[in-house]
């Protein structure tokens, strides 16, 4: 008997890309799979195009996020693993595509090698159509230490790009329902965290869609930093997480402040914000000359905010 997989995919307003999302998964070679899309709230015509292939293939299912649940993508996406019955998980984007070998490639991998928890594909970014690529993600593959170099961004992989065994994710905190932004990696290192047995294949097999939606596009727009605020508590929270587990090193310390000094400009303006970053860069400062010069520049970055309404020029 084949195995079950379940692809889960919140979806919010994407009416308009959707469509071509699940067509991609309508055509996988392999077919022992359901689809789990779970609605956000959305007020355009995206539940009128879902519903269609609810009727035509049962293998699709169409929920929404419960109204007791915080909005946003990561509740949907905790929701539709309770949902689910699949040995293995994957989750996807609803403005994203799937190779059709996608399912079947990483299902053999792990049927193959029953240990590892996982298995790792790649990803293709494009612009508009498949056949106009404009990036290929070049840093996904594993290291002796992998969690360090995935949080340094030295290695990297998309949500998509993740095929687990369900076994691995059952009585574990899943997604973080308080995110906005970071969601991502805040996942995919408390995973880590957890020491799990990963396979990269070295196959493209998920085509990452650029377009003004991204909420990576959306993160540096200072007239609207709810996404840069929410991403900044997500690095708090992680950091608090890995200080426990005894794995926040020196160097990541020194990764991490100079990564948020850059978070300044967004929360000069909001007092309780400027704290949480004054407190998370305090937490991350040690003896150490590259920190003791960067406290130096957000000092004078400060300062020329409050004089002069920019001080960028200081936080490089």
């Amino acid at each position: 008997m084949k195995p079950f997989v379940s692809i889960i995919i919140p979806t919010y307003n994407r009416a308009h890309l959707i469509r071509e999302t699940l067509d991609s998964i309508l055509v996988q070679t392999f077919e022992n799979w359901e689809c789990i899309i779970v609605d956000d709230g959305s007020i355009d015509n995206t539940n009128e195009i879902v519903e269609k292939f609810v009727v035509n293939d049962s293998r699709f299912q169409y929920y929404h996020r419960p109204s007791e649940s915080p909005k946003g993508a990561n509740s949907c996406r905790n929701y539709g693993f309770e949902m689910s019955k699949g040995k293995y998980i994957n989750w996807f984007d609803s403005d994203d595509i799937m190779d059709s070998s996608f399912v079947q490639l990483k299902v053999l991998e792990l049927e193959k090698e029953t240990k590892i928890d996982a298995v790792i594909s790649k990803t293709i970014m494009f612009r508009d159509n498949i056949t106009n690529i404009v990036g290929k993600e070049n840093r996904t593959f594993l290291s002796e230490n992998t969690l360090q170099d995935f949080l340094k961004l030295n290695i990297a992989w998309y949500l998509p790009d993740v095929m687990w065994r369900r076994s691995f994710l059952v009585n574990k905190i899943i997604f973080d329902d308080e995110l906005f932004a970071g969601q991502d990696r805040d996942f995919h290192a408390r995973m880590l965290l957890h020491n799990p047995r990963l396979k990269v294949i070295d196959k493209y097999l998920t085509y990452y869609r650029l377009h003004v939606d991204n909420i990576t596009l959306k993160l540096d727009n200072r007239q609207n930093p709810v996404f840069k605020i929410s991403h900044l508590y997500s690095i708090v929270k992680l950091t608090e997480l890995l200080s426990e587990a005894g794995v926040l090193s020196k160097s990541l310390k020194v990764f991490f402040f100079k990564s948020m000094m850059k978070y300044l400009p967004f929360v000069i303006n909001d007092k309780s914000d400027l704290k949480v970053l004054f407190k998370l860069m305090k937490s991350l400062s040690f003896v150490n000359l590259e920190i003791i010069i960067n406290w130096v520049k957000i000092f004078f970055a400060y300062i020329s905010f409050k004089l002069f309404g920019k001080g960028e020029k200081f936080l490089k």
